[in-house]
């Protein structure tokens, strides 16, 4: 049993229990070994947390300096009242928008008094200006959320505690609803990290499993 449990290698992570097996992590919680471009915006915090640097002039992407096709990518972060931030994947380019330039699936919390006016694609965990996710499954701000993101092929899918709350094939997407150019979203392949908007998001345990 103990050898069983040994392989699966469970955790329990907000309440949500993940097999670990084949993941690797990418940020150590010392530094930010691996990572490149605004790594001036980011910060090592105690307990083996990244946090973002606030500042209303502070905007930034971090990535790390691999670049990934298909995989499962899973974290835990955390928001701060009308928070802010974004996983960007499969981009083409480091410093450029990764809303754009691959896919940017939206970090940010639902309920901020200022996130009110916003569109459906623009909330959290939607393909931002693509594809809209489910809403209400966020923990209250200032909780840890467990997040999974996993990317084969075309189809992309969102689980937020537990919940799937995006599912979708981008394959056949010529026309977006925000109806501007994305041409990275059909990338195969590229950097992923976070892009930082001036709140003071935070993020731990951050691992992946390429396929």
């Amino acid at each position: 049993m103990l050898r069983k449990l040994l392989l699966v290698g469970l955790v329990l992570l907000g309440g949500v229990a993940w097999a670990e097996d084949g993941f690797v992590s990418l940020f150590n919680g010392k530094d930010l070994t691996g990572w490149v471009g605004r790594t001036d915006l980011y910060e090592v915090l105690p307990g083996g947390v990244l946090g973002f640097v606030a500042g209303e002039r502070n905007y930034g992407n971090l990535m790390y300096h691999e670049k990934f096709g298909d995989f499962v990518f899973r974290f835990e972060f955390k928001l701060v009242p009308n928070g802010n931030n974004g996983l960007g994947i499969r981009a083409t380019a480091i410093d450029k928008d990764a809303a754009y330039e691959g896919m940017e699936l939206q970090i940010l919390d639902d309920s901020g008094d200022k996130k009110q006016h916003l569109k459906p694609y623009q909330y959290h965990g939607s393909i931002y200006g693509v594809v809209a996710a489910k809403k209400g499954f966020l923990k209250p701000v200032g909780e840890w959320n467990c997040q999974e993101v996993e990317a084969v092929g075309s189809r992309i899918k969102v689980t937020l505690n537990g919940t799937v709350i995006l599912d979708t094939d981008v394959s056949g997407i010529t026309e977006t609803p925000d109806g501007k150019a994305h041409p990275g979203l059909h990338n195969a392949k590229g950097y992923l990290g976070f892009l930082g908007h001036t709140m003071p998001v935070q993020f731990r345990n951050i691992r992946i499993k390429k396929l």
